[in-house]
Order: C-alpha cells, then structure tokens, then sequence
C-alpha cells in the first residue's frame, strides 16, 4: 500500500552481529502542509533496538535484592577457634601443627669436617681475642698507676667553711690531708675523725677534682657554763662539754650552773665530756621560768649530790635566793613536772612574803607536799 512503511534488514558479516534497523518511507512533507509555501524532502528514521530487555536487568537487581535481605536474615555463625599453648599450657588437640620429624640416624647426613682454612682462621681470631685482652689489661695498669701516682691528684687545698672559729680551721687543715691522693683519700675515716672535735656537731666532706677538697662544718652552739672545781666549761643542748669559758669570749653572757658535786678523778668534767641532755634542759627551764612566776631574777642554780627514792646518788638542783634560802627542786627524772615545783615555790615565798617568814630551805622533791624551814 502506497504510504506504509516497509520493514528491511540488513544482512550481517560472518562474525559480526547487526542490530535490527527499521526504515520506513513517508510522504513529503509539502504534501500534508501546503500552506507553508516551500518543498521539503523526506527523511529516513532509523531505530536501534537494545538485545537484552530492561525489565529482565530489573529482574535481576529485585532477585539480588532479596538474596542479600535473605542472607542477613540468617543467624551469625560463630567459629571456635582453640586456645594456643602459651595461654592455656596444653597443647591443642586439633589445629595445624607443625609436625618435626627426625630422620633415621642411617638417612642423617654427616657433618663435613672443617677444611685447614677454616681451622686456621679460627686459631687467628682467638690469638687476637687474647691479644685484646691483654692490651686492656696493659692500658688498665697504666692508668691506674697514673691517677694513683701523678701529683696532679694529690690534695693541694683543704677549705673549711661553715665555721669563723679560726683554731678549729686550723686544727682540721693539720689533719694531714694535704698532700695524699685524692682517689685513696678514706672519707668516712677522716669524717669521724673530725666529728670527734668538741666544736664539731657534724662535718660533711666533699671532693673537687682534681686536688681539693671542701669540709662543711656545723659548729655546736653553746647554751650554758657548767662550772666545777676544775674550771667553767660551755656546754650544748647536747650535753657535750665544747671548750673552756675562756676560748669563747662571746658567750659570758650565758647561765652558769654551780657543780658541787664530790666526783672521782674519772669522773671529772672536762672537755669532750657528755653530761645528761635532761639535765641541761632542766637548767635551762629553771633560768627562764622561775623570773617569770616568782619575779626573783637574781639567783644562783647549783647542782648538787642528793639520795633520790631509789637509794642510787644522783645529782639535783637547788636554787640559791637572794635573801639566802634554799629551794630544792630535784633533777628531771621527779614525777612531778617542774612547772608545777615551780608554782610552788611562787606560793610559798608570796605566804612568807605576807607573814614576814625568814625562810631557811623550801623542799619541793615530794611532789603536792612541799616542806620549808625557818631560820
């Protein structure tokens, strides 16, 4: 029929694969529009039609879809995997394991025997070893011997500070430091040594390479005279005996306590002595509390033998007044503390004070039951 369109196919090459083409003739244009007032020719429409269906690639993705939903619906598999030996210390029962098989003493092979090379290199690297060593132990020698032998490391200058006392310098510089080797100087010998002074409370020495040294000194500090038949002595806190009144100048302004005890040869005060540290503190609250509660400032404090309950000697105070009475106070080893000794004594001298009472001794070792006498 005139005006259909007609439907012809390409025929394709061996090997090759043509797609379908549609071709279809129309009728000029100029005869369906002649009011547009010019000629058109007609065109030829070709149609290249895909091989595969959409809708089947869409079937495919839905499908691939539901196999992934499928799958992550299913309930996770878990894998036991059997612990390692070093965890648990038995080996496992089922795994990959190594497997070490030894081979028959007839299938070994035989260890070849070194070759004269191999031997000789060997007997060359132990000469060397031994060579080294020797060469160390050379240098070793050499060294020492000059550390311990160059005049470069025997003490030059010995520096004392920590101190202003300028006998006490110069005792500790004529030590003999001067002049030995600063590497077999003993340090904690010569330390002791000094501690032993009187005036040391403690030394630390140090080294300064290469030939000095430096001694830092804590001068003891003196808190009281201690006077005896022998002299008057500075004592510290410590109770050790420093040095005679008369080496130290600048300390006449301290408390003397009077020594009246009958003592033996060996057991005379003197320098480098150790007396009781109670005893010292005792003295020493008695010169600062007993002006304070009594307002008595001029006084003498004398230490003196006594018989104490125990039956054994010992020492005990006894304050001097101004008017001349005596006060026995005891030593620190009563059991009643010395402050109250002390508000004792305040109330007995305001009673005889008010009573106009010539007192003679006031006894305070007994505790709440003091005695006094009158002249």
């Amino acid at each position: 029929m005139k005006g259909a369109g007609v439907m012809t196919e390409k025929q394709p090459l061996r090997g090759e694969r043509m797609p379908h083409v549609y071709t279809s003739r129309r009728e000029p244009i100029s005869e369906k529009l002649p009011r547009m007032g010019h000629d058109m020719q007609g065109s030829r429409r070709i149609v290249t039609v895909p091989d595969a269906d959409p809708a089947s690639a869409w079937n495919a993705f839905a499908q691939r879809q539901q196999q992934l939903r499928s799958e992550r619906a299913r309930p996770p598999k878990y894998v036991m995997a059997s612990r390692t030996f070093a965890q648990t210390g038995v080996r496992a029962t089922s795994g990959r394991m190594k497997a070490v098989r030894q081979l028959p003493q007839s299938q070994s092979m035989p260890v070849p025997a070194r070759s004269h090379a191999v031997k000789k290199k060997s007997r060359w690297g132990w000469l060397w070893r031994l060579l080294s060593f020797l060469a160390m132990v050379v240098v070793l020698i050499l060294g020492g011997h000059y550390l311990l032998s160059s005049n470069a490391f025997r003490i030059a200058q010995v520096n004392v500070v920590g101190t202003h006392n300028a006998k006490l310098v110069d005792e500790i510089q004529q030590m003999g430091m001067q002049g030995q080797n600063i590497f077999l100087l003993n340090v904690t010998a010569l330390t002791q040594r000094i501690d032993t002074n009187s005036f040391v409370a403690h030394a630390d020495l140090s080294k300064n390479w290469p030939n000095q040294i430096t001694i830092n000194v804590t001068e003891r500090v003196p808190v009281l005279f201690w006077q005896t038949a022998q002299g008057v002595y500075s004592v510290d806190a410590n109770g050790v005996v420093i040095a005679p009144a008369a080496q130290m100048p600048t300390t006449l302004h301290l408390i003397t306590v009077l020594d009246g005890r009958k003592v033996s040869k060996s057991q005379l005060i003197q320098v480098g002595t150790h007396l009781n540290p109670a005893d010292i503190a005792f003295a020493q609250t008695i010169f600062t509390r007993l002006p304070v509660l009594t307002g008595i400032s001029t006084f003498t404090l004398r230490y003196d033998d006594s018989m104490g309950k125990s039956g054994t000697a010992d020492g005990s105070y006894t304050v001097v007044g101004p008017t001349g009475w005596l006060a026995y106070l005891g030593n620190a080893s009563d059991v009643n503390p010395l402050e109250n000794r002390l508000v004792e004594l305040q109330a007995i001298l305001t009673l005889a004070q008010h009573q106009q009472l010539s007192l003679a001794t006031i006894d305070l070792r007994y505790g709440l039951h003091p005695v006094y006498t009158l002249k």
